[in-house]
């Protein structure tokens, strides 16, 4: 029996970037089952990984990626730092990026591509309101001035006359 078959169904292990407590399954000929979709969430396939990120190809073990040491060291890195931070720190992390991306579009004049990251932004401020605590009040002003910057430079320069 291998040191893989004899971890614990407990211990989680990191399974091509997501989370997995079930014990490492040996390659067969079938695809390995996949998880159900969460509810509400869309069936689109994920996007594609950069090469870089994506695991290598095992020497003759067929299409059955593997981590190299590094990549699984990497990876156990990032699976800690999301179970320590809580999880409102990576909402009003994200909240900021999308104002950053909104804004940086705004101001290369792609109006339509900031539109998303405005809405994205408003849809986090207006459902957690509060619970932001002291991030809430500087983001909705810098949500007011996104929704103002975008309503600006999406008018026409010469409205027609009456």
């Amino acid at each position: 029996m291998s040191d893989e078959e004899k971890r614990e169904p407990s211990q989680f292990r990191v399974v091509d970037k997501r989370i997995s407590a079930r014990p490492h399954e040996p390659a067969g000929d079938e695809a390995p089952p996949q998880p159900a979709p969460e509810p509400g969430a869309s069936e689109a396939p994920a996007a594609a990984e950069p090469d870089a990120a994506r695991p290598a190809p095992a020497p003759g073990a067929g299409d059955e990626p593997i981590w190299t040491p590094e990549q699984e060291a990497e990876a156990q890195r990032v699976v800690q730092e999301i179970a320590q931070r809580p999880s409102m720190d990576w909402v009003i992390n994200t909240a900021v990026t999308l104002a950053n991306v909104a804004g940086t579009k705004l101001d290369l004049g792609q109006v339509a591509d900031a539109q998303p990251a405005i809405d994205a932004l408003a849809g986090i401020v207006e459902k957690l309101g509060p619970r932001l605590g002291q991030a809430e009040s500087p983001l909705r002003q810098t949500l007011a001035q996104l929704q103002l910057a975008y309503a600006q430079r999406a008018m026409p320069s010469n409205p027609p006359a009456p």
